[in-house]
């Protein structure tokens, strides 16, 4: 009996030899990663493939690593592609899993994942009730391993890349960036606990149609946003709408704000700026008097937010040097060349900087693109021409 035992055992440690060397799975190829809804997923030891599951994950995933992705939520827009890797510009869509905008089909995950042997679909954002629920179900469906990873707040996004070092195996990057974003909070919070109850006021114009301008609410709950109730007294009411076009006010309610300061939502025509310059309702209000009308910089994403995510803190450091140049006494140009090149691997040149903040700066070059020629300014050339004629008939 104990030969046959023993037989059996070489035979067993022949087998397991041979499916080592032949390239089998074993034990060690894998590991098993919980996420922020508490599922225990098990995962490739070493991931080198991983799907987006909508566009906040999209661009959390590229600040981490762009060469991770095989696919992509959504096309990037034409504003967008000078800073995106050519490679993931051209990636198969594979849609959104959440929200109002969902495209995600579980039939062209399976599809898709035949040939992009996908190792995990990333989801980062907000942790909803049936979010445990849905990713076991889409993830028994396809096949596919689904995770989740919080960031919702700007306090979430230093251990969401601790987080994401630890999924994609690259605990170095993650502590890379996490560090960057924790400093930076602090610095933050140091500042404003200068200015204290002196904050400016401000509205965001993320749309205007006449009458009709929409703002981005006020209020802790307001995702969109955190930014300007952190840095500014936010003059519109508390956010009814989750939605990045915010909440729908009259020029009257616009009129009794009277902000310090208007931010307005990038166009690529400039539209709701131009609107704002130059409409007759709008030129009695303090911001559009004293020359404090910015548009947000745009590329490859709106440093306001849409969708709120980690190029919000481009917001904050153009904001607030613009707000409180005393407290906060930098730069911006170079902190922003800094972050371009830490979260979007992109080297920003000064012509790729005026172009972006071109609308965004409070000096004597940026306000001199912001205004028409004034008239007082016409009536000199005319008089100056004038004096020069008659001088020469003389």
């Amino acid at each position: 009996m104990k030969k046959i035992r023993g037989i059996i055992l070489f035979l067993v440690l022949i087998c397991v030899g041979a499916a080592v060397f032949c390239g089998g799975v074993s034990a060690e190829e894998t590991k098993t990663f919980v996420d922020d809804v508490g599922r225990e997923i098990t995962l490739p030891a070493t991931i080198d493939a991983v799907s987006p599951s909508g566009p906040l994950a999209q661009i959390v995933l590229y600040s981490f690593n762009p060469d991770l992705l095989v696919s992509i939520s959504s096309k990037y827009s034409a504003d967008q592609e000078k800073y995106i890797d050519a490679r993931v510009l051209a990636l198969p869509v594979t849609g959104q899993f959440y929200g109002s905008k969902s495209t995600m089909n579980a039939e062209e995950i399976m599809e898709l994942n035949k040939k992009l042997h996908i190792d995990v679909v990333l989801d980062v954002g907000e942790a909803k009730s049936t979010m445990k629920t849905d990713l076991d179900n889409m993830q028994a469906t396809t096949g596919v391993p689904f995770a989740f990873v919080t960031q919702n707040k700007l306090n979430d996004i230093p251990q969401s890349y601790l987080t994401l070092g630890t999924l994609l195996g690259n605990e170095t990057r993650g502590k890379e960036l996490s560090t960057y974003v924790s400093d930076l909070l602090k610095e933050f919070d140091t500042g404003m606990a200068k200015v204290g109850t002196n904050k400016v006021s401000m509205i965001y114009v993320t749309g205007v149609d006449g009458n009709s301008v929409h703002l981005i609410g006020s209020g802790e709950n307001s995702y969109h946003g955190e930014v300007i109730n952190y840095l500014a007294d936010n003059l519109a009411g508390p956010a009814v709408t989750g939605s990045g076009l915010g909440d729908e006010y009259t020029m009257e309610d616009i009129l009794s704000m009277n902000p310090d300061y208007i931010i307005v939502a990038y166009t690529a025509d400039h539209a709701y700026y131009n609107d704002i310059l130059n409409g007759e309702m709008w030129q009695s209000l303090s911001a559009v008097k004293n020359g404090n009308v910015y548009e947000a910089p745009y590329g490859p994403y709106s440093w306001m937010g849409g969708p709120p995510s980690v190029q919000r803190l481009l917001s904050m450091i153009w904001l607030g040097n613009l707000f409180y140049p005393d407290v906060f006494n930098y730069n911006v140009e170079d902190n922003v060349k800094e972050f371009y090149s830490l979260f979007f691997r992109y080297d920003l040149s000064d012509s790729d900087y005026d172009q972006l903040t071109i609308y965004a700066k409070n000096d004597s070059s940026a306000n001199s693109t912001q205004t028409p020629v004034p008239l007082a300014g016409i009536l000199v050339g005319l008089c100056a021409a004038s004096v020069f004629a008659i001088a020469k008939r003389r």
